[in-house]
């Protein structure tokens, strides 16, 4: 997704995992390819490349913050941070 249509949801979302090789965004999509609307976006950071990969679109950070809560452990464990889509 680019990231300027990223920016223009509404709401918030929750970041999984963020680097600067697209393989690693795409790997942790694969793994858990059965949870449907996982994403990425592209972007700079520090004149690099980096990928977001992020989960939602929720209406407010409670929202995210329970839908974090069913994610599977493995994703927990990484630590998402919820953050709103206007944000990227």
């Amino acid at each position: 997704m680019d990231l300027e249509s990223v920016r223009a949801r509404e709401g918030w979302t929750v970041q999984l995992i963020a680097g600067n090789q697209e393989q690693t965004v795409l790997s942790l999509m694969d793994r858990h390819s059965s949870i449907s609307g996982i994403l990425y976006t592209h972007t700079q950071r520090q004149d690099q490349d980096w990928f977001v990969g992020f989960y939602g679109k929720f209406s407010s950070r409670d929202e995210a913050r329970k839908a974090v809560e069913r994610l599977p452990e493995a994703l927990r464990d990484q630590s998402p941070w919820i953050r709103q889509s206007r944000d990227f």
